[in-house]
């Protein structure tokens, strides 16, 4: 085996993240800005095994292991350096380079970084020196601290960079970055002339490209990089260098569509919000931010733009859904967009929105396809729910693909259709086994312990045939449940419920079916009633 170039190392090694390596091997726990688990490489009751993303190095207080991601995959996997390699650069995709112009493509490549960061740097220094272009992001409500955190900057009207950068760049390798444009006839000029600059990042914090937002009239409003060796469109995203500032690992990503929003998101305490470069989103991008979080939420304008780029992100995401992960989609107003919803509401508002009011993604489908298809026949439904099945199919097989389905069935009426978990028997002994007994009121205990939100919805009187719930609910709405309460409804069997989206639905379907039949209970006790006065029968 030749030689593995020394760059493409430190490649696979920027690019990998330690803490989604180790965490698949260590169970790790967050402590401040590191992460810590008891040490795998020796026997010990107290955690001194630490995780620092910011540096990409693990270390043991007890036994010293010390590394980074490369040097514990070797120890903990027993493997050699050129196989540890080999095993992370697959993990991205990457083929490890063989030949003489590999390696120079690579040398390259770094080359184009220190362009890319030198020239960030002297739009940061125009931004100090242009009145205009900080009057603009005040007038946007941007903080010189947040302008700074995003290293945005400014490019003067005209043609500069080629001198200003002179010393640290050549001119052709200003043409490989985007930054300038070369005519046919040899002419060079800027392609970022009087607009604010927005740099964009990789996860590691390397500039790839940039942004631009023009000051006053012109068009394109925005303009990007174009596709280069750094920069491809497709495959990154805007803010997750930002958001791994603060956390590597956050409960959720919120996925916007523009700069100024995931900046003004995160000025107002909402940090973990990113956006795509100005094009549909991709399976790369998804795939991409999945690596940083089990929750996506895409928060769009509620207008028609906004539902086709939900559409599209839902049709991109669904072969990426394995168990575990989370998608949902939340729509603004009419009229609002993130940077005016949050102006207008601050962060608890907008946190609120988006917990309160995101679908999640199988909600999403069943409602966009009962809007673009008509009717609500039997017909209508059976389109609509072949439809709908045709999109899960793209889904990978496991319990969320199978939830999903039977989720989508009852959307549209086809509430007997039994729910079989993959490989479960069939035939005569399976329909011999008895069903599970399940408590109807501890089913709806369960669902109300489990997602506390949800006990809100067996308050009103009118929920409960009479006006008065069961006992056992009583209890809850009281706040005197017994141990027994709770341990009946623990043991209640409810596939799924850890999805909030899943939960509610169930306990609108229990809640649902208790009325149908407690009215067909009161209609049948009408007509005895009827029939024992003497009077006919009630249709």
């Amino acid at each position: 085996m030749s030689r593995i170039p020394e760059a493409f190392v430190e490649e696979v090694v920027s690019r990998s993240d330690i803490v989604e390596v180790i965490g698949a091997r260590v169970p790790l726990k967050k402590k401040g800005k590191e992460f810590a688990a008891c040490c795998p490489f020796h026997q010990e009751k107290t955690p001194s095994f630490y995780v620092t993303p910011d540096k990409q190095f693990y270390h043991c207080f007890g036994c010293g292991a010390h590394g980074n991601v490369v040097g514990f995959l070797m120890e903990f996997d027993h493997l050699d350096f050129p196989t540890a390699i080999e095993h992370l650069a697959g993990r991205l995709g990457l083929e490890i380079p063989r030949e003489k112009g590999d390696q120079e493509k690579l040398d390259r490549i770094g080359r184009l970084r220190q362009v890319t960061a030198a020239a960030s740097d002297w739009f940061r220094g125009n931004l100090k020196r242009s009145p205009e272009a900080i009057d603009f992001l005040k007038q946007r409500g941007l903080t010189g601290e947040t302008a700074a955190r995003f290293a945005l900057g400014f490019a003067p009207a005209g043609n500069h960079i080629e001198a200003a950068m002179g010393g640290r760049a050549r001119p052709e390798e200003l043409v490989a970055t985007g930054l300038l444009i070369q005519r046919d006839n040899g002419d060079r000029y800027d392609r970022f002339r009087g607009r604010v600059i927005f740099p964009i990042r990789d996860p590691r914090g390397h500039v790839i490209g940039f942004g631009g937002r023009v000051i006053g009239p012109g068009e394109p409003k925005y303009l990007n990089s174009p596709e280069t060796e750094l920069f491809h469109k497709g495959y990154g995203v805007y803010g997750l260098y930002e958001s791994r500032q603060v956390n590597q690992r956050p409960g959720q990503l919120i996925v916007v569509e523009g700069y100024m929003d995931v900046i003004l998101l995160a000025q107002n305490g909402i940090p973990h919000v990113v956006a795509t470069l100005g094009t549909a989103t991709t399976a790369e991008q998804i795939d991409l931010l999945y690596r940083q979080t089990e929750r996506l939420v895409f928060c769009f304008d509620g207008d028609a733009a906004g539902r086709r780029a939900a559409v599209k992100a839902l049709s991109v995401a669904l072969p990426l859904m394995q168990d575990g992960r989370d998608l949902r989609f939340a729509f603004l107003p009419d009229g609002e967009d993130p940077d005016s919803f949050v102006r207008a509401h601050g962060q608890a508002g907008f946190e609120r929105f988006v917990e309160q009011e995101a679908l999640g993604f199988d909600r999403f489908m069943t409602l966009h396809l009962d809007e673009s298809i008509p009717g609500d026949d039997t017909a209508a439904r059976a389109r609509k729910n072949k439809q709908a099945h045709q999109l899960i199919e793209r889904m990978p097989p496991g319990s969320l693909k199978r939830l999903t389905a039977r989720q989508v069935d009852r959307h549209h009426g086809l509430f007997g259709r039994p729910f079989r978990e993959e490989n479960q028997p069939t035939g005569p002994t399976a329909a011999k086994r008895p069903p599970p007994s399940r408590s109807e009121e501890h089913a709806i205990l369960r669902l109300a312990l489990t997602h506390s939100r949800l006990t809100e919805r067996l308050r009103p009187a009118e929920v409960w045939h009479g006006g008065q719930p069961p006992a056992v609910i009583q209890r809850l709405l009281d706040g005197t449940l017994t141990a027994e309460d709770r341990r009946i409804a623990e043991a209640q069997n409810l596939v799924g419920i850890e999805n909030p989206e899943i939960a509610a639905t169930m306990l609108g379907d229990i809640l649902e079916k208790r009325r149908q039949r407690e009215a067909l209970a009161e209609k049948k006790r009408q007509q005895r009633a009827n029939l024992a006065g003497g009077h006919p029968p009630t249709d």
